[in-house]
Parts: C-alpha cells; structure tokens; sequence
C-alpha cells in the first residue's frame, strides 16, 4: 500500500486489490467512467481479463474507492488498461499518481517487461508527461479513438 496527498487536507492510498475483494468497488468506477459518462456499450467494457488481472485501486481517506486501472501480463508485456478517475477527484493529481504507482509495480515485479496502454487520443498528453510515447495509427476501440502508447523508462 502506498499513501499520497492529492489535494490539501485529503491522502489517499493505493492498494494492489484483487478482484474477488474488491469486484464491487472496481465495477462501480468503471461502470460510472466508461459505461454511463463515455457510452462505452457494456459488452466492450466487460471481458474475461479481470479474472487474471492486476488491479490496483486508489482509496480516499473515507475508504471510499475513487480510482483504478488493471494490468495484463501478455507473455513479457504489461497492458495498463482501464485507467479511471471518478469526475470530483480528477485534476487533483490522482490520475498521474495512480501511474507512477504502477509503473513503479511493473519496474520492481516485472523489470524485464515492456509496458503498454492503448491511449483515449484525448489523454495523449497525460502519458507523455509519464514518458510515454505514441506509436502507429489511431484506432477505434469502443466508439473512442485510441493510439497505442509504449513506456520509456528514463531512468
């Protein structure tokens, strides 16, 4: 578990969390995130990855869930994918620190894996500043365009 500071006077934590434990939580972010907020149709949201998925959640100080993302292990790749911050705790660095957690997970779990996200073009930005870097051409993945994003370490 680590804990951070997002905005003066509210820390959050970030916790590993495994899906069995924590499934409600999960569902109830990216239910509000993907499904009711960016129409994502629910057939496209849900697959049969969570099962076998790393997920890690972000906790206020309250014990409610406001953030996740999930990590797949594809042979020596790591998928960071359904990365979501519940809209009153966005802009407040949650987002970026959520990222860094798990880039730093991936580091230390999986040093010699290579880390990916397919990217919403609108958050292109958000993971160069992460050092990611945009390869190939934009595609459409749940009605939303998509780019293909590789992590650079720069360490």
């Amino acid at each position: 578990m680590s804990n951070f500071i997002a905005k003066k006077n509210m820390t959050y934590s970030i916790i590993a969390a495994d899906w069995q434990a924590h499934r409600e939580s999960l569902r109830k972010i990216r239910d509000i995130v993907f499904i009711q907020e960016q129409q994502v149709p629910i057939a496209d949201e849900w697959d049969d990855k969570d099962e076998t998925a790393m997920h890690f959640l972000v906790v206020n100080a309250q014990g409610e869930a406001v953030a996740c993302a999930r990590v797949l292990l594809e042979n020596k790749l790591l998928h960071v994918g359904r990365v979501a911050v519940l809209t009153e705790y966005r802009q407040a660095g949650i987002g970026r620190r959520l990222m860094q957690f798990i880039l730093e997970w991936s580091v230390k779990e999986h040093p010699d894996y290579k880390v990916y996200l397919h990217a919403q073009t609108s958050r292109i930005a958000f993971y160069e500043h992460l050092n990611f870097i945009a390869h190939g051409n934009v595609f459409m993945d749940a009605g939303i365009p998509h780019i293909e994003m590789w992590y650079e370490d720069k360490e």
